[in-house]
């Protein structure tokens, strides 16, 4: 009884999963073009499991032939790609190298094995995830080397504690026999559709993180870029977009996108941004999009407060509220509530 509720769960979980990695998938990004191919090949690849996972647990699949080589590598895709993605993310200015294609060349060696000799898949299997475990291990010594903002990551290293010991656990116990699997594949499903859960909750509530921690990453790596740019000049352009061209109302405005519009590099007006107006990018792009929606609060009482806030270039509703309250302390409604009252 206990097992056909764990099942059931899980199977639940899996559905959840799959659509939550849908709904991310199709979602607007700002991100570099090496870093949204990496996001994108990274949901496609959780959606592949929790699928395959799901069929297993049904029992409409059978892990045997090829459905192994593929399930073994859509497990060991995982590592590699979240270990890419977020040194791209945290490097907004690297560059695809031939040699990155190599972290994947053990994942194809280790599916291999486990085709090839279906007699040692519960190894492979429990190899994929020490692999997994070594990718998060090397993550977080990167995420720990950013010593400026530590308490950011705070989030990283739980997860990332909570993977090791379940790559431990899986290596440990997945060696033993095969009936393991039935335990471990729907454990495993609810605690990937947790993960899955924690990456919406943060996207909801900290839809800034990814932009903040490019910059802090430029910033604890990088010398001084300004020495050649006259700042003050580039202030008064930057304010001129702001103020007339009002390039904020852009809901897909990256730092790269605006550097390019002062013709400076982005690690340059990245480092302009945090040393002349003491704040980063992001908080700069949302401090002058609520500024626009403070305007229009007081000025557009007719106008909903969600369409005020897609007009002056917040994607979304969350992310409109999170930064005027950052701001304000309270929600935009609030806002126009006690200056229409006054």
């Amino acid at each position: 009884m206990p097992k056909i509720m764990l099942n059931q769960i899980s199977l639940a979980a899996a559905s959840f999963s799959i659509i939550s990695l849908i709904l991310l998938f199709i979602q607007k990004r700002t991100e570099s073009k090496i870093t949204k191919i990496l996001a994108n090949t990274l949901l496609g690849v959780l959606m592949g499991i929790q699928l395959l996972q799901g069929l297993y647990i049904a029992g409409t699949l059978v892990l045997a032939n090829v459905t192994v080589f593929v399930y073994l590598l859509f497990l060991g895709f995982v590592g590699p790609l979240f270990y890419l993605y977020s040194q791209h993310v945290l490097q907004t200015h690297k560059k695809w190298s031939r040699h990155e294609s190599l972290h994947f060349f053990p994942v194809l060696l280790i599916a291999l094995v486990g085709f090839l000799f279906p007699e040692y898949f519960n190894q492979a299997y429990s190899l994929m995830f020490l692999l997994g475990g070594v990718y998060m291990s090397k993550l977080a010594w990167s995420l720990y080397q950013l010593r400026v903002r530590r308490t950011l990551f705070k989030m990283e290293f739980i997860f990332t504690a909570a993977f090791l010991s379940w790559a431990i656990a899986v290596v440990l116990v997945g060696m033993l026999s095969a009936q393991t699997m039935d335990l471990l594949i729907p454990i495993q499903t609810i605690m990937l559709t947790m993960a899955i859960a924690a990456a919406i909750h943060i996207q909801l509530n900290y839809p800034h993180l990814l932009s903040s921690l490019e910059e802090i990453a430029q910033r604890q790596y990088q010398s001084s870029t300004l020495l050649n740019v006259d700042c003050e000049n580039i202030k008064q352009q930057l304010e001129e977009l702001m103020l007339n061209k009002k390039v904020y109302q852009d809901s897909e405005l990256s730092l790269s996108a605006l550097a390019e519009m002062l013709s400076l590099k982005s690690h340059q007006l990245s480092e302009l941004i945090n040393t002349q107006l003491e704040m980063s990018f992001s908080s700069y792009l949302r401090r002058q999009r609520v500024k626009a929606a403070e305007v229009l609060l007081k000025t557009e009482p007719d106008v909903s407060v969600l369409a005020i806030g897609l007009s002056v270039g917040f994607s979304s509703q969350s992310a409109f509220y999170s930064a005027f309250k950052e701001l304000h302390s309270m929600a935009p409604g609030q806002y126009r509530q006690q200056i229409l009252t006054k």
